[in-house]
């Protein structure tokens, strides 16, 4: 069900349903009209505003020039660029009333916005200019007409308070508050002005004229930061300030019938018309409708949110997209019709698990699988763990991926939910190969992606380099044919030694410490991560893998290790994919000198450093899943 949208407004909109398309929906008249009417009111203010700053400007710069006053050249400039921006304002808002079109679909409400970061950065230039001309005139003094300066000051003082409660009557416009911000300005810069002709007049101490200026362009400063922040924000799709992202989330979640929520996002569309999107998962599709007034209700009253886009989404697992009770009546339905065959209902899977038949030997194990998404997807993605871990390592990225690939994630026999081995010998890259062989010939699939972490990576390459690989292209994450002799003591000291402990939060302390090396989690990522690493056997808490794994490991002596190395470098050479090697850029396993050399013997492949991480990144952070996504796509 994941094709259908439902896209709604708020009780502040009536719905207009069209026949052959139900998401369709229309303003009220009322509304519209009056918004309109705003509209028109707003620009009749600009217009005031801009008729008596530009006439008043000309009086001024003239005033400013003969009385050689730079308090009063900096309120004239004040005033030129006040003109400017409620000549810019206005012009934003006759654009923002054009209708939408087929290639601006959302209008041309940000045109606002727009004109309020341009007069910001314009303020901001003013305000440099005027220091930097007043600090020049402490060095070489100007004589000043101090009594011009007063009298034009004080009418320009007029004016602008005139202007400015023209304008104060739109609280409501970021285009119109940021003119406004510009006359405040000038109105500051009139006082100061003032100030100066009257200090000069009366004592004939030139510098107040600089002095002045600079205190009135700062003052004006904090306000232009603001309409700056506030513009810059929005056309930025920010959150908008007055509503707690957080919080919309968790309102959202506690709404009765929502089970989750993902990929939400909230922002302004044109100002003050917050909008939002997100897929909501729930467990009956039948309940949507009465769900969605819940919700409408929720993000109207609490956080002002009144144009909604809602993707529903059942909750898989049980029975998939279509529940088992339909399907019943269905293939009844279609034996009374004389049908031979009834199409089962299709299944998205999320982390269910299967099993494959393996040979060792002369004997077989199973090995147990997990995987998410659709099986019909011809997109296939393995994700094959490293030596101590299980497939549920890849959970976070699976979810996030499965919408365009049938991810698989094996347990490596001796790991997770698959078998155990009698011979422990059989424990080796080989025996792995031959496995991940029978599992890709089970599913039938005749191409696939591959992302190996450490031992997994050491599979993918042996198994890309055989003739007719399904690989089309793989990520090796955190490790080469080199393997650092470091590293091979540190995974010797842990791998296999006794781990039992009596209660669970013991032992999951104890496993996120042997792996502080994947990098900086949250307790829920490390949750996630390490808790299906522990199981419980005779009332303790132990590790999930079969201890024997680590008897060939140790068995290696260094002629084995050199020979292994030498036959590793011999398969990657061979190795006719794109690769991406992913490295931790502190992992003590795989060494930048060992990338380097991987990188120049193989032309198929590229290499990323992620830093701060060590052996090995865990691919649950979010800008490590984007990696795996864009090299896949």
């Amino acid at each position: 069900m994941s094709g259908f949208h439902h896209h709604s407004h708020s009780k502040k909109h009536s719905h207009s349903h069209h026949k052959s398309d139900p998401t369709l929906h229309a303003h009220k008249q009322g509304d519209a009209k009056h918004s309109h009417s705003k509209e028109i009111s707003n620009q009749n203010l600009l217009l005031i505003a801009l008729v008596l700053t530009l006439g008043f400007s000309g009086v001024e710069g003239a005033a400013a020039y003969f009385a050689g006053s730079l308090a009063l050249i900096s309120d004239a400039g004040h005033m030129v660029t006040d003109a400017a921006a409620l000549g810019l304002a206005l012009l934003a808002q006759i654009i923002a009333r054009r209708p939408p079109s087929p290639k601006h679909s959302f209008g041309f409400g940000r045109a606002e916005a727009l004109a309020a970061f341009v007069n910001g950065i314009a303020m901001l230039a003013l305000v440099a200019w005027i220091v930097f001309e007043a600090i020049g005139r402490f060095y070489t003094p100007h004589t000043v007409d101090g009594f011009t300066v007063s009298v034009v000051a004080a009418i320009g003082l007029v004016m602008n308070i005139i202007v400015a409660w023209v304008l104060s009557h739109d609280k409501h416009s970021v285009n119109t508050r940021a003119a406004l911000v510009h006359v405040m300005g000038d109105l500051l810069g009139s006082v100061g002005a003032l100030l100066a002709g009257l200090i000069i007049q009366f004592t004939g101490w030139m510098p107040a004229d600089a002095l002045l200026s600079i205190f009135v362009s700062l003052l004006i400063l904090k306000s232009t930061f603001s309409i700056l922040h506030e513009s810059y924000h929005f056309l930025m799709e920010g959150v908008p300030l007055h509503i707690d992202y957080l919080q919309v989330g968790a309102d959202l979640k506690n709404v009765p019938g929502v089970l989750a929520v993902h990929d939400l996002h909230v922002w302004e569309m044109t100002p003050s018309f917050p909008a939002l999107i997100g897929h909501i998962e729930i467990e009956y599709m039948k309940d949507w409708p009465a769900i969605m007034s819940r919700i409408n209700t929720v993000l109207l009253e609490k956080h002002g949110i009144d144009h909604v886009t809602l993707q529903p989404e059942e909750a898989h697992g049980r029975e998939g997209h279509v529940h088992h009770e339909l399907f019943e009546e269905l293939s009844a339905l279609q034996a009374e019709l004389g049908k031979a065959e009834v199409i089962p209902p299709v299944r998205i899977y999320q982390g269910e698990t299967f099993y494959v038949d393996c040979a060792s030997g002369d004997t077989t194990h199973r090995m147990a699988y997990h995987v998410w998404g659709d099986p019909n997807n011809s997109k296939v993605l393995f994700c094959v763990h490293g030596l101590t871990r299980r497939g549920s390592d890849f959970k976070t990225l699976a979810e996030s991926m499965c919408n365009e690939y049938y991810v698989v994630c094996p347990d490596i026999v001796g790991r997770g939910d698959s078998d155990h081995l009698s011979n422990p010998m059989m424990y080796a890259v080989p025996q792995y190969v031959s496995d991940i062989a029978c599992l890709v010939k089970h599913l039938g699939v005749s191409q696939i992606d591959w992302l190996g972490t450490s031992m997994g990576g050491l599979i993918g390459m042996v198994y890309a380099a055989m003739p007719h690989c399904p690989i089309r292209r793989m990520i090796i994450n955190d490790v080469g044919p080199k393997i650092e002799p470091e590293a091979i003591k540190r995974l010797g000291s842990y791998v296999g030694q006794p781990f039992e402990y009596a209660h669970r939060a013991e032992a999951l302390e104890r496993a996120n410490a042997l792996c502080a090396s994947f990098g900086e989690h949250t307790p829920d990522e490390w949750e996630t991560y390490n808790g299906p690493m522990l199981i419980e056997r005779n009332g303790m808490w132990v590790m999930h893998y079969d201890p024997n794994i680590s008897v060939p490991f140790a068995s290696i002596n260094p002629i084995m290790a050199k020979a292994g190395e030498m036959a590793m470098w011999h398969a990657y050479k061979n190795i006719h994919i794109p690769m991406l090697i992913v490295r931790g850029g502190v992992s003590d396993l795989l060494s930048a000198k060992t990338v380097a050399e991987m990188c120049k013997v193989n032309p198929h492949a590229r290499s990323i450093e992620i830093p701060g991480v060590g052996h090995a990144p865990a691919f649950i952070k979010r800008e490590q899943i984007a990696l795996a996504k864009e090299f896949f796509s």
